[in-house]
């Protein structure tokens, strides 16, 4: 190309071609890609400037989503404190529903009697020999010889003996002494009699023969067990009958009693009632439920009222108190399924949402625990909505729980109203940044169109220009 010598217009338009082909080649890369400034070399301040602000902009985008899923996982705790509250609100129209009905009794009622029951008394055996006539010896005239045995025998003290020495000389008070040492009861002579006393009033006391005989007769004694007794038991009379509900009478034969024992057995053989004697030793009947009613006739040696009809319970309120409780296990339920991406702010868990791309700026919200026991709704026992006062205990709980669930309710559409403030500026945010970068980097079409069919005009003339000059250095072929 050294060699070759070009005339000055020919050079200039040439060039004014070359620069036009690169102003067009430039001009077409904007209209293809849209932007004025493709890299850095187009212009460096701009293609950083717009680099940092879409950086920005992306790292928001990116953000966005989390405080998207912070917004749901609020909403989804203030949907469930509505339908909490609506529970609690179901709940406390059922307990007031209760307390309009009327009251029953809140524990199975127990019918006692007025006449109290005597203690057994201590088993007792008596001889009938006359024992002071005979010189209060051993004498043959009553029939000993020496060497026989008397025996006691009670349940606590087992088996005592005592063998007779000289008969015609020992005293009867000396086997008495030996018998008396049996610690399950108390052998002495009253008046001309002996007399055995159990210690307690659950023993039996019996006499025997030793090995060797003895004449038991000759101090009016026999082998016959002595037990406890009770007169005023053994004296009743008639039979005591019992019927739960209306049904099949149950009966007690009281003239077949004979002691505490045999009545407690009696009692406690009622179906669906429990009888006993009680502290005061009052015979007591106590039906299975509360629900129960009970009619007594042929109760009056035991002291009991005949036609007595124990309260029942009032079954609209039992029914209510079964829906209490079922709805308060809702409450728990519901409380449970609050959550929203495995945070649930109503089970005590906690969120933290960032609003910004270095995490400067953030906003924690505490979740709290609204399950029946959080809001301290007690299940109510049952039977208790049978007494207004376990009802209005129950409401009492209901509105302390109602204003913690709407104080709680104005917290989170604070949070949620402050999440959702910050996410329309995050966005708005994200497309000021983007415009900015926009601004800096894309190309006017229009503009660039224009310049394209400017460019297009001007490298036409550009070529004809080159032509017309190339055409002048022609003309000197025309001297030869």
């Amino acid at each position: 190309m050294a060699d070759i010598t070009l005339s000055s217009a020919v050079r200039n338009n040439l060039l004014s071609l070359q620069n036009t082909a690169t102003l067009l080649g430039q001009t077409q890369e904007r209209l293809s890609t849209g932007l004025k400034v493709n890299s850095a070399l187009d212009d460096p301040t701009a293609f950083f400037t717009a680099a940092g602000l879409e950086s920005r902009a992306n790292d928001l985008s990116r953000l966005l989503d989390s405080v998207g899923n912070a917004v749901q996982t609020v909403r989804a705790a203030d949907e469930g404190i509505s339908a909490i509250t609506s529970l609690v609100e179901s709940v406390q129209a059922t307990a007031r529903q209760a307390l309009q009905k009327p009251s029953g009794s809140a524990t199975a009622t127990t019918l006692t009697g007025t006449v109290a029951i005597t203690a057994d008394s201590a088993a007792v055996k008596t001889g009938t020999g006359d024992l002071i006539a005979s010189g209060a010896v051993f004498a043959a005239s009553l029939g000993f010889a020496d060497g026989d045995e008397i025996t006691i025998t009670t349940t606590a003290g087992g088996t005592t003996t005592h063998t007779v020495g000289t008969a015609a000389t020992e005293a009867i008070s000396v086997a008495i002494a030996a018998l008396d040492a049996n610690t399950g009861a108390t052998v002495a002579l009253v008046g001309n009699n002996i007399v055995a006393t159990a210690g307690n009033n659950t023993d039996t006391i019996t006499f025997g023969e030793g090995a060797q005989g003895t004449n038991l007769a000759g101090v009016g004694l026999d082998t016959t067990a002595a037990a406890h007794t009770n007169a005023q038991i053994a004296g009743l009379t008639g039979t005591l009958s019992v019927a739960v509900n209306g049904g099949t009478a149950q009966t007690i034969d009281l003239a077949a009693l004979t002691d505490n024992a045999s009545l407690v057995s009696a009692l406690g053989g009622l179906t669906n009632v429990t009888g006993a004697i009680d502290g005061s030793n009052f015979v007591a009947l106590t039906a299975a439920s509360n629900a129960d009613e009970l009619t007594i006739s042929g109760g009056a040696d035991v002291g009991l009222t005949d036609g007595t009809t124990a309260a029942p319970a009032n079954a609209d309120r039992a029914t209510l108190e079964t829906e209490y409780n079922n709805l308060r296990t809702q409450i728990d339920q519901l409380a449970s399924d609050a959550s929203f991406n495995g945070i649930n702010l109503l089970s005590g868990d906690s969120l933290s949402v960032i609003f910004n791309e270095t995490g400067t700026s953030t906003l924690s919200i505490s979740g709290v625990t609204f399950d029946s026991a959080g809001l301290s709704v007690s299940a109510v026992a049952t039977d208790s909505f049978q007494t207004n006062t376990a009802i209005n205990t129950a409401l009492s709980e209901l509105d302390t729980a109602i204003s913690s669930l709407r104080t709680q309710a104005a917290t989170f559409g604070s949070n949620l109203s402050v999440v959702e403030i910050r996410q329309d500026f995050t966005k708005n945010l994200i497309n000021t940044l983007e415009t900015g970068a926009a601004n800096l980097t894309l190309a006017d079409t229009n503009e660039e169109g224009a310049n394209l069919l400017a460019l297009q005009t001007r490298q036409q003339l550009s070529t004809v220009a080159l032509s017309l000059a190339s055409q002048a250095d022609q003309s000197v072929l025309r001297l030869f």
